[in-house]
């Protein structure tokens, strides 16, 4: 039961919106990239919305998806927000 209760959470929150500290929306959420020796999520992966040159923002991409290091996550609710 502990497995799939983990499984829903990952599948419920990917897609939510990824909006900076102005409200601005970057994207929606992909992906997590996560350090394997502690298993800790060091960044979101974001498909940025259309209109938006990745180049453009601060954060690097991978495979096409802007990484964003979780230090910059505000909150997560409906929507992701980041402090920045």
């Amino acid at each position: 039961m502990r497995n799939h209760m983990k499984t829903t959470f990952g599948q419920e929150i990917l897609t939510r919106k990824v909006v900076d500290a102005a409200g601005d929306l970057l994207g929606h959420l992909a992906d997590f990239s996560v350090d394997m020796d502690t298993g800790d999520i060091v960044a979101i992966l974001v498909v940025t919305e259309s209109g938006l040159d990745p180049n453009e923002l601060p954060w690097p991409t991978t495979d096409g998806l802007l990484a964003i290091p979780v230090e910059e996550v505000a909150t997560i609710g409906s929507v992701i927000e980041l402090s920045s």
